[in-house]
C-alpha cells in the first residue's frame, strides 16, 4: 500500500485541488478510495475543448459537456472553492448553463475566476468582425463579489469598469479577445488599486494607442500579446513595473522605468513586416528603456535586425543579466544578432536557445554584414566573449536537429566555456527530410565528441 492511502481524505482532496483539472480526474484510476475524491476538488476547470470527439458532431460535444457540467454542479458538496474557470464559446447559446456556473462559482467564494467565451477557430491575426462576436455581458453579480476576487479573466466577455472600484482584493487581472478603449484601461488600473499583474492578449482599440500609466499604481507585471490599436504606440509609466511581455509588431515604445531597469524583459516581434535600419534603432533605444536586470528573452526578428543600425559597431549595451533566451531558427542572419547579445550580457550565467521555424525577414542583408559565413564566425576565427569564459555556467538547447549552425554555436561553447556546469540538448521531436528524433540524438552526441574547456561539464542529450 502507498503512503498516500494512509493520508485522511481532507488531506488528499487538497494534494488533489493542486493539480490541472484534468490530473485530477485521472486519480480515479489508482483505487476505490480515489475514485470519488476528485469531484471534491477545489480547482474546477470547466473547458469545452476537452471534450473533442472526432466521430461526434460538434452539437454533440457541445450537449455532452454541458450535461457534464450540469451533473458535476449539482452533485459538488464543498462549501468553497479556490479556482473556477468555465471555457465555452457561444455563451448566448447555454446562457442558462453559464449564469448557473457563476452563481455556482460565487456562492463558494471563489477567488479565481475564469470566463473563456472566446472561439478557437478565430484567426489571431485578423480581428475584423469580432466587435460583434463579443456580445456577452459580464453579471451585475461577479461586481458584488468584490471583497473575495483575488484574480480574474475576462476573454471575449464584455464588463463594466466602474463596477470594480470595490474590488478591494483583486491582484491580477487578464483581458482577451475584448476592446480595450483609452477611457476602459485608465478606469481599470485607477479603480483596481491594488493590481500588481495585468494581461493583455488579442485586444483591440479603434481610437488610440496602449498606454498603461500611472504613478501610483502598484503593477508589476505587464503582459501584451498581439493586441491591436489603432497608433502604432505603446506608452509605459509604472514605478514598480518588473516584468514585461510584448509579443506583436515593433510599435514605438515610451517606457518610464525605475532607476533599476526591469527584472524581467520578454520581446517578441515576429508579426513585424518592416525591416530596415529605423527598426534598429527603435531596438537600440528600446533596449535602453527597458534595461533588464535579471532576465531577456529575444525573437529571431532581433537577431536578425539588431545589426542593420547605422551604429551597430560598438552599440553593444552592458546589461547586468544573468539569463538569456534566444528564441531563433539558426539561420545565417540571425548569427551576428547572437553574437551581439553574448556581447551585451558580460555576467550572463544561463543561456537557453529555443530553436523553431522562423522567417528570414529582409532578403537582402544590410551593412555592416552582408556577406557572412557562420562556420567563420564561430569556429575559425571566433570571438570570445567575456561570459563564455567566465560566468556562463549552464546551457540548454531545445529544438536541436543537427543543421550546421546549431553544430557550430554547441561546439563554439563547449570548446571556449571554460567554467560550464551543465549543458542539455534536447532534440526536436519532429520528422522532417533531415531526420527522426533519433538521428537527431546521434548527431549531437556525435558533434559533443570534441574536447571540452571546463573540467566539470556534465552534459546531457535528451
Amino acid at each position: 500500500m502507498d503512503r498516500f492511502s494512509d493520508l485522511p481524505e481532507p488531506l488528499l482532496v487538497t494534494i488533489i485541488s493542486f493539480l490541472p483539472f484534468k490530473e485530477a480526474a485521472r486519480t480515479t484510476l489508482l483505487s476505490k478510495r480515489w475514485r470519488h475524491l476528485w469531484r471534491s476538488t477545489q480547482t474546477i476547470d470547466f473547458n469545452a475543448r476537452f471534450f473533442i470527439n472526432v466521430d461526434a458532431s460538434r452539437e454533440v460535444q457541445r450537449q455532452v459537456f454541458l450535461d457534464f457540467v450540469r451533473h458535476w454542479i449539482a452533485n459538488y458538496e464543498q462549501s468553497t472553492i479556490s479556482k473556477f474557470s468555465l471555457a465555452l464559446s457561444q455563451p448566448r447559446n447555454s446562457q442558462m448553463v453559464v449564469e448557473n456556473c457563476i452563481t455556482f462559482s460565487l456562492a463558494r467564494n471563489v477567488k479565481h475566476l475564469v470566463l473563456d467565451f472566446s472561439d478557437p477557430t478565430w484567426n489571431e491575426d485578423d480581428f475584423e468582425g469580432l466587435a460583434d462576436l463579443t456580445s456577452y455581458e459580464l453579471p451585475l453579480s461577479v461586481y458584488g463579489h468584490e471583497q473575495v476576487l483575488e484574480s480574474l479573466t475576462l476573454f471575449s466577455c464584455k464588463f463594466n469598469t466602474s463596477g470594480f472600484k470595490n474590488f478591494g482584493l483583486l491582484k491580477e487581472v487578464s483581458l482577451g479577445w475584448v476592446e480595450v478603449g483609452a477611457c476602459t484601461l485608465e478606469a481599470l488600473l485607477v479603480n483596481c488599486g491594488y493590481l500588481v499583474s495585468l494581461s493583455l492578449k488579442h485586444c483591440w482599440s479603434m481610437e488610440n494607442f496602449l498606454r498603461v500609466c500611472g504613478r501610483g499604481l502598484k503593477l508589476k507585471t505587464l503582459v501584451v500579446y498581439k493586441c491591436r490599436f489603432y497608433y502604432p504606440c505603446f506608452a509605459v509609466e509604472v514605478p514598480n513595473l518588473s516584468c514585461l511581455r510584448y509579443t506583436g509588431t515593433l510599435p514605438r515604445f515610451d517606457i518610464s522605468r525605475n532607476n533599476r531597469g526591469l527584472d524581467e524583459v520578454e520581446l517578441d516581434f515576429g508579426l513585424e513586416s518592416v525591416c530596415s535600419c529605423s527598426m534598429a534603432d527603435l531596438l537600440y533605444k528600446l533596449f535602453f528603456e527597458v534595461f533588464p536586470m535579471r532576465a531577456l528573452t529575444v525573437c529571431t526578428y532581433i537577431l536578425q535586425v539588431v545589426s542593420m543600425g547605422e551604429d551597430f559597431i560598438g552599440m553593444e549595451p552592458s546589461f547586468p543579466l544573468t539569463h538569456l533566451t534566444l528564441k531563433t531558427a539558426m539561420h545565417d542572419y540571425e548569427q551576428v544578432g547572437i553574437r551581439y547579445f553574448l556581447d551585451s550580457c558580460p555576467h550572463l550565467e544561463t543561456l537557453e536557445i529555443q530553436l523553431g521555424p522562423g522567417r528570414i525577414f529582409h532578403d537582402d542583408y544590410e551593412a555592416p554584414y552582408s556577406e557572412l559565413d557562420p562556420h567563420e564566425l564561430w569556429i575559425r576565427h571566433p570571438v570570445v566573449f567575456v561570459c563564455v569564459t567566465q560566468t556562463l555556467r549552464e546551457v540548454e538547447i531545445k529544438g536541436f536537429k543537427g543543421t550546421p549552425n546549431e553544430i557550430y554555436v554547441l561546439n563554439y561553447l563547449v570548446t571556449h566555456g571554460r567554467v560550464m556546469e551543465k549543458l542539455t540538448v534536447i532534440t526536436s521531436r519532429e520528422m522532417s527530410n533531415r531526420g527522426n528524433p533519433t538521428v537527431y540524438r546521434n548527431i549531437a552526441k556525435q558533434a559533443l565528441m570534441i574536447k571540452s574547456a571546463s573540467q566539470n561539464l556534465l552534459i546531457t542529450v535528451l
